[in-house]
């Protein structure tokens, strides 16, 4: 069979799964059960006759099959998206400078910022990528047209895009952190949220937090999690093969989930939020 008869939809399942390496994981992204992913790779298996990925207790890697589709599916996916786009998108055009908080999915910030630009082909478009409160501040500024930051509900000028769940999140191939046990912390400086959340998570537990690393930058931060330093708090937008959820931990200390919206007066702002809506349905774990 011919890579033009196969459903698109089979190779994004493909691609999600081996992104999270987990069906599980995949699933709550695409907004599937874990068994409808799991039909959908199978489908796609038979559809090829080869064996794409290897299941086991704790993960899932790529054959070498599966490798070698892997960038030919995201090429298939990437067309498929510049083709929706210039067919049904918004006619946005003209300079649009939006700036983008920097804790959503920090691995994946140039492949989100890539889809924004396939989405949106007939805007000229820039990018600043930083803080909520700095973003906002260039936004007053006059800097940047647009702002997919946190949501403010109560306030004007944000319109509601997503939700963003806080996970504790620790190394893929570290030893499992146990709940009771001193929680070596990886963490933004204060005035952060994701530090505010861990701290009203733990309650009376809240000495156990140890700082192991303080730093100004969110994917420092995650990198430092993915080396086996410690642990930390984020979205569950950081996800990725290299981390995964901390399940005790959630279960003993859930944490609150965030509101992404985007904020700004500039007059294309509906439709730019029609587009980051499809744009961060594919990105984030579940969609809200």
């Amino acid at each position: 069979m011919d890579m033009q008869d196969i459903d698109i939809d089979l190779l994004r399942c493909f691609a999600t799964v081996a992104e999270v390496q987990g069906f599980t994981e995949a699933g709550a992204r695409l907004n599937r059960s874990q068994s409808a992913v799991s039909v959908r790779i199978r489908k796609l298996e038979e559809a090829l006759d080869q064996s794409l990925l290897i299941r086991s207790s704790r993960d899932v890697q790529l054959t070498e099959a599966g490798r070698r589709l892997l960038p030919k599916a995201r090429e298939m996916l990437q067309a498929s998206e510049r083709l929706l786009a210039e067919m049904r998108g918004p006619d946005v055009s003209g300079a649009l400078r939006i700036g983008v908080v920097e804790y959503f999915a920090p691995h994946r910030m140039p492949e989100l910022l890539r889809s924004m630009e396939r989405h949106l082909p007939g805007a000229e478009m820039s990018f600043r990528v930083g803080l909520s409160s700095s973003l906002r501040e260039a936004l007053a500024a006059g800097q940047i047209d647009l702002a997919l930051a946190v949501h403010e509900p109560g306030e004007g000028g944000s319109l509601h895009l997503a939700a963003d769940p806080m996970v504790w999140i620790e190394a893929a191939d570290a030893p499992a952190l146990e709940v009771g046990e001193t929680v070596p912390l990886c963490m933004m400086r204060a005035p952060c949220l994701f530090r505010t959340a861990a701290e009203e998570a733990m309650g009376r537990d809240v000495s156990l937090l140890t700082d192991v690393l303080i730093a100004d930058s969110v994917g420092y931060v995650r990198s430092a999690v993915v080396a086996g330093l410690g642990v930390t708090v984020l979205g569950a937008s950081s996800l990725g093969p290299d981390v995964r959820i901390n399940r005790a931990m959630m279960q003993a200390y859930p944490l609150p989930q965030i509101t992404l919206g985007l904020h700004g007066s500039d007059p294309r702002r509906d439709q730019v939020a029609q587009v980051l809506r499809e744009v961060l349905a594919q990105q984030m774990p579940h969609q809200i």
